[in-house]
């Protein structure tokens, strides 16, 4: 039986570096529960996560997708927000996502994304990330995920893929409905550019998208 407004589902290996600071916003808010799944971490992730009593720690095989499915599968909330280790989440922004389903046609949604660098190519990379999330609605996995429940169950969670687990549910999750970009921001390490490099990352990001993109729509030509 649901009992939470809100679950917050961390998918985690290897974190002891940005749990922390992802935990210490969203703990302790009422009407909300934490649970990190960890995906058998070899560090002191599980540990510094045991520091804060009320988070649930789930354990479970490597695989973000499936990481995020066992977490759900634990969860309480009639709301499910999916959200990365390495991101940091306001306090005002998680009790926001509350009212977008108070009485709206909404089936979920994500935020707008804000890169953890002062630097200008990291602002010109958050720049085209919020407009190509404002113009296709596809925001990504570090954007922070929402959605309601029974949606969620609906559409039998991720998939389990090796990549594009965050993208593949939203194309679905979009058919169940209008999802939101709120204008609260979401901030997110710039680990993935600074160690694979900012070209190879966004060249990466958008051949990914891309290809999934033309993979889905002859998909959906087949099935009709």
């Amino acid at each position: 039986m649901l009992t939470k407004e809100i679950s917050i589902i961390i998918p985690a290996l290897n974190e002891e570096g940005t749990i922390s600071q992802c935990l210490e916003t969203v703990v302790d808010i009422p009407g909300i529960e934490v649970i990190v799944a960890d995906g058998g971490s070899t560090d002191s992730t599980v540990e510094i996560v045991g520091q804060h009593r009320d988070v649930k720690v789930v354990p479970s095989v490597k695989g973000r997708s499936v990481q995020m499915n066992k977490g759900a599968g634990s969860a309480s909330g009639e709301i499910l927000l999916f959200l990365h280790a390495d991101c940091v989440l306001s306090r005002e922004a998680v009790l926001n996502v509350r009212n977008v389903f108070g009485s709206s046609s909404f089936v979920g949604g994500a935020f707008k994304i804000r890169l953890l660098s002062d630097k200008f190519l990291y602002r010109a990379i958050e720049k085209g990330i919020n407009f190509r999330t404002k113009i296709f609605k596809l925001p990504y996995g570090d954007q922070g995920l929402f959605v309601k429940r029974s949606v969620f169950d609906q559409l039998g969670g991720f998939r389990e893929m090796p990549n594009c687990e965050d993208l593949d549910f939203i194309c679905r999750l979009k058919k169940k409905g209008e999802i939101i970009i709120l204008d609260e921001r979401i901030s997110s390490s710039i680990r993935r550019w600074v160690n694979h490099g900012v070209l190879r990352t966004s060249f990466r990001n958008q051949s990914l998208l891309v290809s999934y993109v033309l993979g889905r729509k002859n998909l959906d030509h087949r099935d009709s």
